[in-house]
């Protein structure tokens, strides 16, 4: 097939108008060869449902059974497939490169990389990764229990009394790099956290609002009680919210928090300005004091939940940092870093080795790795 009538076909493809054996030919054709060459649109509406209609159809076959020892490397080809289709339609081409001497990034925690932890308020530490199910303590009238892969906080009386404290013991909960873990408070709040995160929370909530501080990223569904709002602490933004699905990324090396909303309301507050959020909206609060609204990718927002990068229409530097997270190592990017924005999804379960050699095919970049350090070449 010529270029220029490959072209077309994926114009009709993205405006829905081509047949079903030419989408069949399409899919197949992105499933057993990467396209790397560089093609243009004729607005961003048609390249965006493009890679949006190629990648639910890929991931739908992908996803129809449970896949295999085998299958599952095979999967590793379709990542790369994927990744190089979108790195192609979602990249941005024309600009000159960020001229800077050598990037490091590290993503390291602060906290041991060897498992999940829970910090008690006497100061004491329950590694959780090795523990059975059961009761895991028994602090401030309330049972700390391991179900099922998560942490549960239980008030063992059968009354639905508050427990009665002047001041409500603190635990916080790290989640080291290459780890996710779900928490439920003891309102009934599940949490689930993502990799290098923490969250501090008292045992029980006695006063008149529920606050937990978080460092990281981390989705929230609330227990509704307009009694008691619940706040969420995050680099100096408080978000406020009666009961509600949202999640929160608060990284300190992104010099950003945002707060997604996908259920509810929230209120975000940061130095002095208060933005409202209705679902499928975000809010982006900068270090400089910059708060704004936008719509937000909730596929994106939720894709490490769901147990895979979403890497749309994402800088280099903010794919890398999100490399850097989850498999727990230092990337040098050497000096030019190119503007280019990468597109594409990958299943987290992966190896690092096999995401690596997917960018590779997308970038026309160059990897080495050696141990716990990657250098990226261009």
């Amino acid at each position: 097939m010529q270029r220029e009538e490959f072209r077309k076909l994926l114009h009709r493809y993205a405006d829905g108008t081509c047949t079903k054996a030419e989408k069949r030919f399409l899919e197949e054709m992105v499933l057993r060869d990467p396209i790397v060459d560089n093609w243009s649109w004729e607005s961003e509406e048609a390249r965006v449902l493009m890679g949006i209609r190629i990648r639910q159809a890929i991931d739908k076959r992908r996803y129809a059974s449970k896949p295999s020892r085998s299958m599952r490397l095979w999967y590793g080809g379709v990542a790369a497939s994927l990744l190089a289709v979108f790195g192609l339609l979602w990249s941005v081409g024309g600009k000159k490169d960020v001229k800077e001497k050598s990037l490091v990034i590290s993503e390291t925690a602060s906290y041991p990389s060897d498992g999940v932890r829970l910090t008690l308020a006497d100061g004491s530490v329950v590694g959780l990764d090795g523990l059975q199910h059961g009761l895991v303590r028994h602090s401030g009238g309330v049972d700390i229990r391991k179900l099922d892969g998560e942490l549960v906080y239980e008030n063992p009386s059968d009354s639905k009394s508050e427990i009665a404290l002047e001041a409500p013991a603190q635990n916080t909960l790290h989640v080291p790099n290459g780890k996710q873990f779900k928490l439920v408070l003891p309102d009934g709040t599940n949490v689930w956290m993502n990799t290098a995160t923490t969250l501090t929370y008292p045992v029980a909530f006695t006063e008149s609002e529920r606050k937990v501080i978080l460092d990281g990223e981390a989705y929230f569904e609330v227990m509704p009680d307009r009694s008691k709002p619940f706040k969420v602490m995050a680099q100096g933004r408080e978000i406020m919210v009666t009961g509600t699905h949202f999640t929160v990324s608060a990284y300190a090396s992104d010099n950003e928090v945002r707060t997604t909303l996908l259920e509810g309301g929230v209120d975000v507050h940061h130095q002095g300005k208060t933005l409202s959020l209705t679902p499928g909206f975000e809010a982006v609060s900068s270090a400089d004091g910059n708060l704004m609204r936008r719509q937000s990718n909730l596929e994106q927002a939720m894709a490490w939940k769901n147990g895979y990068f979403l890497f749309d229409d994402m800088d280099v530097i903010s794919v890398m940092r999100s490399v850097s997270r989850w498999y727990d190592v230092r990337i040098v990017i050497e000096a030019n870093v190119p503007k280019k924005r990468f597109g594409g999804s990958f299943p987290i379960t992966a190896g690092i080795d096999e995401l690596l050699a997917d960018l590779e095919l997308v970038g026309k970049v160059k990897f080495e790795r050696n141990g716990k350090e990657v250098r990226m070449i261009w």
